[in-house]
């Protein structure tokens, strides 16, 4: 019973932390505040948690590789490879920095105004790196893999993921983004051929 009781006082924390996160931001939520929505003291919450931005990480870790793990089983089986490289970059520039309301934001607050000496693992970056370099090589003809080693392209993708999180929240979704995806799979895959005037069903044939 005692285990359970624990278990239920983590999970009132991390609910309560997640309510304050979403109305308030990481930088303006108080421990002071996570500890009354969660009805327990401050000195309980550290039973649990080192500190505010152990429990951010603990929130955001299963929501980002949740929607990871959902994009790789939504990619269309039939779909081209291009058309599966756009989504991937679509959901990662787009649909995960806007999700909730821009929840991804919070740990961008929690990772630029940590103190010096607050614990930060770079571990959740590198799995979430290794998990698009996963789908990628899945997708990317054998001549264009060069440009996952060592998770280069998927390392480029997390970078510009931050800075679109922080504009959405700035200026809300970015009017460019669609593009920028289209650029970035001219870029890997060679400009997008063009079917103009071509009669339907002529490039299956290899007559383009």
């Amino acid at each position: 019973m005692a285990q359970i009781k624990k278990e239920a006082v983590r999970k009132a924390i991390l609910e309560s932390a997640r309510r304050h996160f979403m109305q308030r931001g990481y930088s303006r939520t108080t421990l002071a505040q996570i500890a009354k929505g969660a009805k327990v003291t401050i000195s309980n919450i550290y039973n649990y948690f080192n500190s505010k931005l152990e429990i951010i990480y603990a929130l955001y870790e299963p929501w980002l590789l949740e929607r990871l793990e959902k994009l790789e089983r939504e990619l269309p089986p039939l779909a081209t490879p291009r058309q599966k490289l756009r989504q991937v970059i679509l959901a990662v520039l787009r649909d995960i920095p806007t999700d909730q309301n821009g929840f991804a934001n919070n740990v961008l607050q929690a990772i630029s105004t940590r103190d010096a000496d607050e614990a930060y693992s770079r571990d959740l970056l590198l799995k979430s790196e290794a998990l698009v370099s996963a789908i990628l090589a899945r997708i990317l003809p054998g001549d264009r893999l060069w440009l996952i080693e060592d998770d280069r392209f998927s390392h480029l993708l997390f970078m510009a993921f931050d800075g679109f999180a922080v504009n959405y929240k700035l200026n809300g979704p970015s009017r460019r983004v669609e593009a920028i995806a289209d650029l970035m799979c001219d870029l890997v895959l060679g400009p997008a051929p063009d079917l103009t005037g071509v009669p339907v069903g002529a490039e299956i044939e290899g007559i383009t």
